[in-house]
């Protein structure tokens, strides 16, 4: 019966967390801000303990991350509306190389030493310091950078070049599974796509990933 109410327990904890993320949106996942952080892990032990502790009562704990979930749901919705309050909510993005130069200072005010900006930017592909203009502190604890106009990648621009608009790759077969929504987000009709697996040689089902582009083309990866 105590293993039986655990399962029960396991499965109301779960549910509630669920909806309490999709409520709260994927920035949970995405780009955790400080308070995301903390609200996102108290959620979770309060999750936990329910599950596991079968002498707090089931409500309770329901009840605690309901709270820790409105709470995050309105402060976000604060920071929506109002600079001031998001920049004392998430903080304020730290510029830790400008022109170059290290910023110690910066450094500290962002409690990060020497050595994790340099994995950082090695992660980055930076392994040569002096290849970077600017680097940034963004408020999720990412850091972001500049290089200088030498190192930075040539674009179509720089050639004085206008290569023509690709859209997006419509998957149109996963897994030898016909997508009917994809297909007419693709704006593609089921004859059309049949006259074009025809075309290779090949039927839905032997197909791991079909895309169609935006000038119609059909790319097939077998399985």
């Amino acid at each position: 019966m105590e293993f039986l109410y655990i399962i029960i327990l396991s499965l109301v904890s779960i549910t509630v967390l669920f909806i309490i993320t999709k409520l709260m949106g994927y920035r949970q996942i995405s780009e955790m801000s400080f308070f995301d952080y903390v609200v996102g892990i108290s959620i979770g032990s309060i999750a936990a303990e329910m599950a596991t502790n079968i002498d707090i009562e089931w409500w309770k704990g329901v009840t605690a991350m309901i709270i820790y979930g409105v709470i995050g749901i309105l402060l976000s919705v604060i920071t929506q509306k109002s600079i001031k309050a998001r920049r004392f909510i998430s903080g304020t993005p730290i510029i830790l190389i400008e022109k170059g130069k290290i910023n110690k200072e910066s450094l500290k005010k962002a409690r990060i030493e020497i050595d994790d900006l340099l994995t950082s930017a090695r992660g980055n592909g930076y392994f040569n310091i002096g290849d970077i203009d600017y680097a940034i502190m963004e408020t999720t604890g990412k850091i972001s950078f500049l290089p200088v106009a030498l190192k930075r990648q040539l674009t179509p621009q720089d050639f004085n070049f206008a290569p023509e608009r690709e859209g997006l790759y419509v998957n149109v077969i996963i897994d030898g599974k016909i997508m009917d929504e994809d297909l007419k987000y693709a704006k593609m009709t089921m004859p059309q796509l049949e006259a074009e697996l025809k075309k290779q040689n090949k039927k839905a089902e032997d197909v791991l990933l079909a895309t169609v582009d935006i000038k119609k083309q059909l790319t097939i990866y077998p399985k």
